[in-house]
Parts: structure tokens; sequence; C-alpha cells
């Protein structure tokens, strides 16, 4: 497989100012009552639904990268419906305490 690079109109990107941004793991339950680790992230006052649904793939997108082969859990994004509001969750394929350890653990790595 031969690397093409990308055109330069994909790799310039805009970035979101994460200052002011509200960044809450914790672990929820999911509506089925099994644990789910999720990444509540709230924007400051002014982002709009575009920066927001953005911040969430980009997340969605690294976790997906950085979890390891073995896992069947799905990586998903909601938009709430307060504004600037939304969460990353994780879909636990056992739904056990292990897992859920290591999805948060995951989850963590995106607050640096």
């Amino acid at each position: 497989m031969s690397a093409t690079p990308l055109p330069s109109h994909l790799t310039e990107l805009k970035m979101v100012d994460l200052h002011n941004a509200a960044l809450s793991p914790s672990l929820s339950k999911s509506r089925y009552g099994t644990a789910q680790p999720q990444l509540d992230v709230r924007l400051p006052p002014g982002a709009s639904h575009r920066q927001l649904s953005a911040l969430l793939h980009a997340f969605a997108a690294r976790l997906e990268l950085n979890t390891p082969a073995n896992e069947r859990w799905l990586v998903q994004t909601e938009r709430l419906s307060e504004p600037n509001h939304g969460r990353l969750y994780l879909e636990l394929a056992e739904g056990d305490e292990a897992e859920a350890r290591r999805g948060m653990k995951l989850l963590n790595t995106l607050l640096g």
C-alpha cells in the first residue's frame, strides 16, 4: 500500500479553543443499567453547534484510533438539548466492571 499525501484543503483544520471548555469524565449508567464511561463536554457561550459537533467527532476519532483491537465497545457521540453541550460515551460490549475501567482509562487520555 502506498501513501498518498492529503490535499492541502484536507489538512488545514480550524481548531476549537478549549481553554474555557468544561470536560468532565464520569462513569454513568446506560439506559439498560450497564456501566457507561462518558465525557461530558460544555463549550463556552458563543461557540457554535458546528464547533461542538467537530470537537465531539475529533474526540471520537481519537478514541477509535486508540481503542485496542480486542475491545468491542462502540464510541458514540450525542449533542444534548442545552446549547454547546454534548457528550461522548462508550457503549460497552460486556458492560462489566473491568471493561468499564478500561474504557474510563481510555477516556481520560483525552484530558492529557
